[in-house]
């Protein structure tokens, strides 16, 4: 199923928003029209491979794709192939009739959608688009003005063009007055005076003789912009009262010279009454007759021209949310027909809602994990779940298998209102919104209330160098032919300042900027109660101008640093412990000075670990993930070995890994003993930690799979088989170990990060600790410098080593690896190092298995009493899916109502437990 991800327009007139055009302007179903689009400032501009139609009907009854709509598409599909303009190279068009192309009757076309595309869907394209089709009917349409609503001066000229369907009798008419009438005609053009004052209703009507057909739009007369300044308190955005029948609106528009309000409560016209009144940069105005619980949809329209909704509401509606499921957002308010204009980045609604009920928060008794102990889940929304899942309460059902992982904070990717509903969210919008795509804002607040419930803090991912449009700072202040902001933009620069810009560049220097992140900061801490920030490519966050010099770029840049400070002590200045986390990859004395400061950084050692785990360069160093090699103060380096923008170590090793003989890292049981040796090495590296989701059961999907940011499967299913499930159970017991046994966490450190054989060793006044690892491809002797004589434990296995010789040396066969300590710790349920033990289940018989009905169960004689037994279905995920219980001689578990898949069941009676796999159709 294809994922539209822009945005739907309605289409009403010949030049549609400024995109497309169509040539008869009133397109009919039965007879050729040629559509002419244009591409410029679509993800296809200046696209130079082929671009192909891909189109649908959309009707009262039932959509139907086109026959043409193949992905990717082939050359045999000349019937939708777009052919480029001579003179544009941004220009394409095509000639179809409707009826042909979709092989259907007139009557069955009310609508065509339709979008271009590259061959493939990774190639891009553009915004989804709608046109009207006519099936015999007699129809008049207005072709200029193109749009509904017009703000104009007094005495200006309005240029009015318009089109009927057959030659017909047209009138035009002003407030019901006719002002001019042509006979027997097809077109109608005339020049209409703007009156003096006021909002005025133009109608174009055709007469055929036997029907009847009419098109209109409004125009307002400009008002004068009064002067008076905002009341006490009132600031940018939505300003509620104690009284729930009004609100106060406030939007910050330097170098504006006028704003209007136009929403639900204007019937989506501009209404003189709602000019705002404007208070030096700021535009304000009180809105009342509200009723408390009602949601309301706005706008502001600023300088006649540019249509933005309120920078910092917190809720946003956009035409791609018809896509939203209602598991993730429930009863969501559908965009609003009155909202539609000329262009698809014009199209975003804020919502205001008095009398909304405060979310009770439980998590008052939190306490954040200090800094150096975090050992953070990196977690896309989208994908962690898989579709049907991708919101907050189906987080929330699976806390306790990502708590009970030993992770202590959990990082969201990017979660602000962005460009469509299938993203990484590195493309923000609007930055005081929760994305509809994942639920409500009050969704998102309980999982984050739940979490810390838990004992875990929630890091959330935050985009400060670049907002997209129609993001509204970068918006009012836009050139669309460049598709850059202006030069007057008081947050945006015009031309981004470093080489690995994306959409429009904030600049960080500017007090309008410092203001509107400061507010940001300060929002999603308070309101929401995350705990801080993880601030994405935070080296964009300066004026030094590097062009395309990325080694210029990552030079240590003191106008940056005194940036990155002010920022964090604004953040600390209302919320001390938050942590401040930066994605820098900087000058490691810029570092330095930052990680000194109290801030952390994130520490890629992704390529590190994969050369160890392929088996080249005989065995890469990994010191650069341990602050003390940095030079650091503190441990802040926010090591890991896998995150969103890296390639998967499993994959790596499965398609690129080195051999000798007969071992290969190509293998997967060898690939995944790789993987579990570089977790007992990586995690035990003093500091804080980060891995990214699935990497603890060896995910082997490409990060190219669907494109880099296209969707992923989750594979949950791999916890079920014996090798990634034993790298799930080791990455649980390694994160346990420095959770429960302090010397893992604060005991002297010393390591050899270098070459194919890699220890660390761990001290305090109870325990020592010994750790290594072969990242060779042969058996070699290794000498592990036991601190002491004296008997020594093998943690994986509880083995006992007898030690009465310090020199003495062990043979490890490649990939092997061990954590010796001096004191017996607990030991693993399950064999980690030789693989996933079978479950207990002596004496009990399941059948059918599989089944999609009801699983019978024979729990022999052995053991039980004939009372009643206990029984519990646990899905991979550790979560009981269904229970109950029933006789030991008569027990049936019904499976028809719950989802298809593998789960445990446990059936219990006392202390006596028992547990099967079984497979539910």
């Amino acid at each position: 199923m294809k994922i539209r991800l822009l945005v739907f327009l309605m289409c009403m007139t010949t030049w549609c928003y400024g995109q497309f055009t169509t040539d008869p302007a009133i397109p009919i179903a039965d007879q050729p029209m040629t559509l002419t689009v244009d591409v410029t400032g679509t993800p296809l501009a200046d696209y130079t491979d082929d671009i192909w139609l891909w189109a649908w009907v959309e009707n009262a009854t039932a959509d139907a794709d086109a026959p043409t709509n193949v992905n990717p598409a082939t050359d045999d599909q000349s019937d939708a192939l777009m052919t480029r303009s001579d003179s544009d190279a941004n220009e394409y068009t095509i000639t179809l009739t409707p009826t042909t192309f979709f092989g259907k009757e007139a009557s069955e076309i009310e609508e065509m959608g339709f979008l271009l595309k590259g061959r493939d869907w990774a190639n891009g394209q553009t915004p989804d688009y709608a046109i009207e089709i006519v099936s015999n009917q007699f129809v008049v349409k207005i072709t200029t003005p193109n749009t509904s609503t017009l703000l104009v001066d007094a005495g200006e000229t309005i240029s009015v063009a318009a089109s009927a369907s057959a030659a017909a009798t047209l009138t035009l008419k002003v407030d019901g007055v006719t002002e001019t009438t042509v006979p027997s005609a097809t077109e109608l053009t005339y020049d209409l005076t703007a009156l003096a004052s006021g909002t005025h209703r133009v109608t174009v009507m055709a007469d055929n003789g036997t029907d009847q057909s009419a098109d209109e739009f409004t125009y307002t007369v400009r008002g004068v912009t009064v002067e008076q300044e905002r009341p006490t308190g009132i600031v940018d955005g939505i300003n509620y009262h104690a009284a729930t029948d009004k609100v106060t609106l406030s939007v910050w528009a330097p170098l504006k010279s006028s704003v209007y309000v136009v929403g639900e409560f204007t019937d989506w016209q501009v209404d003189a009454a709602f000019l705002m009144k404007k208070d030096g940069e700021h535009f304000w105005l009180e809105v009342d007759g509200l009723t408390a619980g009602k949601a309301y949809g706005f706008q502001y329209l600023v300088d006649e021209t540019i249509w933005i909704a309120d920078p910092y509401a917190d809720m946003i509606l956009d035409p791609d949310d018809v896509w939203i499921i209602d598991d993730s957002y429930p009863d969501l308010i559908d965009y609003p027909a009155g909202a539609m204009h000329d262009n698809w980045y014009e199209n975003r609604v804020a919502v205001l809602e008095t009398g909304q009920s405060e979310y009770v928060w439980t998590d008052s008794n939190f306490e954040q994990p200090d800094k150096e102990d975090l050992i953070i889940y990196e977690l896309l929304v989208r994908d962690f779940l898989g579709e049907e899942n991708m919101n907050y309460q189906a987080l929330i059902d699976t806390l306790d298998y990502i708590q009970g992982l030993g992770v202590n904070t959990i990082e969201l990717m990017p979660i602000m209102e962005f460009n469509g509903n299938d993203s990484w969210g590195y493309n923000p919008t609007f930055m005081f919104a929760v994305d509809k795509a994942y639920g409500t804002k009050n969704d998102l607040k309980e999982f984050i209330d739940e979490a810390h419930g838990r004992g875990m803090a929630v890091i959330l991912d935050m985009v400060m160098n670049q907002n997209d449009i129609p993001s509204p700072y970068a918006q009012m202040y836009f050139d669309y032919d460049a598709f850059a902001p202006t030069d007057e933009n008081p947050w945006f620069n015009r031309v981004p300042k470093h080489p690995y810009n994306v959409f429009a560049d904030i600049n960080h220097e500017s007090s309008y900027t410092q203001t509107w992140l400061d507010s940001i900061n300060h929002y999603w801490i308070k309101e929401f109660h995350f705990d801080g920030y993880r601030f994405d490519l935070s080296k964009g966050f300066t004026q030094v101008d590097s062009g395309d010099d990325v080694a210029k770029w990552g030079n240590k840049d003191d106008s940056r640093i005194a940036i990155l400070k002010r920022m964090a002590d604004q953040i600390w200045a209302h919320s001390p412990d938050a942590y401040v986390i930066l994605e820098h990859f900087g000058d490691n004395d810029e570092e330095t000075i930052l990680a000194d400061y109290g801030m952390m950084l994130w520490g890629n050692s992704h390529g590190d670990f994969k050369e160890a785990n392929l088996g080249y360069a005989s065995g890469k160093s990994v010191e650069w993930a341990y602050a003390g090699t940095r030079g650091w103060q503190d441990n802040h380096v926010i090591a890991y070995m896998e995150s969103h923008d890296e390639e998967r170590q499993m994959f790596d090793m499965l398609t690129y890994g080195s051999s000798d003989g007969n071992y290969s890292t190509r293998d997967l049981k060898s690939a995944a003993d790789r993987l579990k040796m570089s977790a007992t090495f990586f995690f035990n590296i003093p500091g804080p930690k980060m891995l990214w989701q699935w990497g603890e059961y060896g995910y082997d999907i490409s990060i190219e799979e669907n494109g880099r940011t296209g969707r992923k499967p989750a594979h949950w299913e791999y916890l079920e088989e014996a090798n990634k499930a034993s790298v799930y159970q080791t990455y649980k017991e390694v994160l346990a170990l420095k959770d429960r046994y302090h010397v893992f966490a604060d005991g002297d450190f010393t390591w050899q990060p270098d070459g194919e054989l890699k220890a660390i060793h761990l001290s305090n006044a109870d325990t020592s600790v010994v750790i290594l690892t072969n990242y060779g491809l042969k058996s070699q002797s290794i000498a592990p410098e036991f601190q002491h004589t004296g008997t020594w434990y093998d943690f994986f296995t509880g083995d006992e080593l007898e030690i009465d010789n310090l020199n003495i040396e062990l043979i490890f066969d490649p990939g092997e690896y061990h954590i010796y300590t001096d004191h017996k710790l607990h030991t693993p349920d399950i064999d980690v190092v030789l693989g996933v033990a079978s479950v207990g289940n002596e004496g009990m018989e399941v059948y059918p298995n599989p089944s999609s009905n009801q699983f019978k169960v024979d729990l022999g004689s052995s053991g039980w009493n004939q009372s009643a037994v206990n029984w519990s279905l646990i899905d991979i995920l550790g979560r009981t899916a269904l229970a109950g219980s029933g006789q030991v001689q008569d027990l049936s578990i019904p499976v028809q109502q719950i989802r298809s898949g593998v789960y445990t069941l446990r059936v219990s009676q006392g202390t006596h437990v028992l547990q099967r796999k079984v497979i539910v159709q």
